[in-house]
């Protein structure tokens, strides 16, 4: 049973990862909405945005390079 549960959680682990460093962001990914968890430079606690949000393709020409930090404490 150990094994087995092992296994499953070493192959979530494997094929959860989509993107890795460099890679660019699908178009469909950057217009998925997320919640703002921590409002910062003009965005409020709450309020909703898109990584298309910052592709000058997309929003009228104003080109950005933007790092993801993903992290939490448990």
């Amino acid at each position: 049973m150990i094994n087995i549960l092992l296994i499953s959680l070493s192959f979530a682990f494997v094929h959860s990862q989509t993107y890795c460093a460099g890679d660019q962001i699908s178009i469909s990914d950057q217009n998925a909405v997320h919640i703002v968890g921590a409002g910062i430079e003009g965005y409020e606690d709450g309020s909703e945005f898109k990584l298309a949000d910052y592709n000058g393709e997309l929003n009228g020409g104003d080109y950005s390079i933007i790092f993801i930090d993903m992290s939490a404490s448990w």
